[in-house]
């Protein structure tokens, strides 16, 4: 019991081998390969994602500062109207002609603030002793007067070095009394021929509007820093992503190299996928930063399907091992008793189910039916002998039968020369008809000649060209070199006849027939070409299944099918015919083959 309950274990570890193999070995590679594709297609689309949303935002940001720095150039590239905008905040008296330019500065900047969405403010300062400034909201005021609310920039301007000839930095503005403090991110930038500076205020909280336009992940975050990592603005809810006032890592703050378009990066336990740009006119950096679980949520969706699918084959290779298993063993001492039985020239005991489920099933129908074959095989054997004598009278009566119809054609021929003058059309026709029957009834199993097969074609298109009413003409291409070499007997009437009567025969025009035979590389290539009626896309396809064998014996093909099983049966598969036909075009039925020696 032990011995039975040890292979009993084997038996079921076998089972489960060959369950797994054929069921859960295919769906975890299926698994694997789909996974990585479509993980692969993902790191493509992600890397062309990456590559057109960083042009966009750069686009974006670079677009407006570099607006600021045209304006800016202006202002310091025209010397007569630096000079006039430094003496209106130096003078304290201002004649009409002053005033006058006095009150257009303002418009103009009104107008340069209003030409973008994110234009906040802008302010036109030259050096003069008591902090007079243009604004393209306030207009012409002083740092110092009572109504100004927004002194911080000019102290800023003051402190940094004259080196320095353009900057940016994060503020908070108010240009009045009754405002909310904003968040702004102000341009500074020097005059070339004056001292001085303009400053371009930007909505912060439109820049994160335009930020958070370009995402399509949820989660994803983009910010704008300086190159030490100082965060100057950034898209809704990046401070909660970043410790506030402390910079960023170093590792994201510079510029991918080579041809990586992004990277990966772990913050605050969260895997995030992240790309960035340089804007470097103004020492800035951009960075984007996407969820890893985010972007790859559809592969680990599949990822999961597939383990959810593997663990149930799993179950499934285990649950059908194991009931095989038992419904084997459970017959195990049937089948024991079974080969005791038989072994001692007994009837078995117990009779075998009349349908069998499994291998053992099998056996017992074999034990069996083993006592009643041994009765049959002496009655079957003598009935194989009689039916053998039968085809063998059978096959010398089929011999005698032509003969006799040949024997009686050279009869019929020699009574129609007496009777017709020779070359008749009744003369040719017995004439033909006879070399074409004692050619069939030469040894069908030895090969012949290429020519012989070519001289009887030529004897069966003179019959046909006399019952045909429809004229054709057969035209014959090959070199002599081709003529002796050897081929089946009768392999090219059975084409030439499936032309005529398919292809030709109801062709309202004359018809013609062209075969091909030539050499090339040592294979014998043969093409019987026509201009008939051509087949149909259907009806090709058929006539092709036939040749494989999927719908054999339901054709009108019945010489191209026998054709093509003897060919391969004697020159191997590759062999076979092959046909293109276009409807109303023709048809061109070819094989090739490597003649024997």
């Amino acid at each position: 019991m032990i011995k039975h309950s040890h292979m009993q274990q084997k038996y079921f570890l076998r089972q489960l081998i060959h369950h797994l193999v054929i069921i859960t070995l295919p769906l975890l590679l299926l698994g694997i390969l789909l996974t990585g594709y479509f993980q692969k297609q993902l790191r493509e689309e992600l890397t062309v994602y990456a590559e057109r949303s960083r042009n966009f935002l750069l686009s974006k940001v670079t677009q407006e500062l570099n607006t600021f720095s045209e304006h800016t150039t202006l202002f310091s590239t025209t010397p007569t109207m630096a000079l006039s905008i430094s003496r209106l905040l130096n003078e304290q008296s201002l004649d009409y002609k002053n005033n006058v330019f006095k009150s257009i500065v303002p418009t103009i900047l009104g107008t340069m603030a209003n030409i973008s969405e994110f234009v906040d403010s802008i302010y036109i300062y030259y050096d003069n002793p008591d902090g007079n400034f243009f604004s393209s909201l306030t207009g012409y005021t002083a740092v110092s007067s009572p109504g100004c609310t927004d002194r911080e920039w000019l102290a800023i301007y003051q402190d940094t070095s004259a080196d320095c000839s353009q900057w940016v930095l994060p503020r908070k503005v108010r240009h009045y009394s009754f405002e909310p403090w904003r968040e702004n991110v102000s341009v500074f930038r020097r005059f070339d021929y004056y001292n001085g500076v303009m400053v371009l205020n930007l909505n912060t909280g439109k820049l994160s509007q335009m930020l958070d336009s370009n995402h399509i992940y949820q989660g994803s975050c983009s910010v704008v820093t300086d190159t030490d990592g100082n965060i100057i603005f950034g898209s809704d809810g990046y401070r909660e992503l970043f410790d506030e006032g402390n910079p960023l890592p170093r590792a994201i703050t510079h510029p991918l190299s080579g041809s990586k378009v992004y990277d990966t990066i772990q913050i605050r336990d969260t895997g995030y996928v992240y790309y960035s740009s340089e804007i470097p006119d103004y020492n800035l950096v951009m960075i984007t930063l996407l969820p890893t679980a985010e972007v790859f949520k559809t592969v680990h969706g599949m990822v999961l399907a597939f383990t959810v699918i593997i663990l149930f084959s799993i179950l499934l290779s285990i649950s059908l091992s194991f009931s095989g298993t038992a419904g084997n063993f459970r017959q195990l001492r049937l089948l024991l008793n079974l080969f005791s039985d038989a072994g001692n020239g007994e009837k078995p005991a117990a009779l075998p189910r009349p349908k069998t489920r499994n291998e053992y099933d099998l056996i017992f129908n074999n034990i069996v039916s083993t006592f009643v074959s041994n009765q049959r095989l002496a009655l079957n054997l003598a009935q194989a002998q009689v039916r053998q004598k039968d085809a063998q009278l059978a096959v010398l009566q089929l011999q005698l039968n032509p003969h006799f119809i040949f024997n009686t054609l050279q009869t019929l021929d020699l009574e129609i020369l007496k009777a017709l003058p020779a070359g008749s059309h009744a003369d040719l026709l017995i004439h033909n008809l006879s070399d074409i029957l004692k050619y069939s009834l030469e040894n069908t199993s030895s090969q012949v000649r290429i020519r012989e097969e070519i001289a009887i074609c030529k004897s069966y298109a003179e019959i046909q060209k006399i019952r045909y009413a429809n004229p054709f003409i057969l035209y014959w291409e090959y070199s002599e070199s081709v003529l002796d070499l050897p081929v089946i007997h009768l392999i090219l009437q059975p084409l030439l006849e499936n032309s005529l009567h398919h292809a030709i025969k109801e062709l309202p025009r004359k018809g013609l027939i062209k075969v091909k035979i030539f050499l090339r590389e040592g294979l014998v290539h043969i093409q019987v070409i026509d201009n008939g009626l051509g087949i149909s896309p259907g009806r090709l396809a058929e006539i092709r299944r036939t040749l494989t064998g999927q719908d054999a014996g339901r054709t009108s093909h019945i010489g191209l099918s026998n054709t093509n099983l003897r060919l391969i049966l004697t020159y191997g598969p590759e062999a076979a015919l092959r046909i293109r036909s276009k409807e109303g075009m023709g048809t061109v039925v070819q094989f090739c083959f490597r003649p024997a020696g």
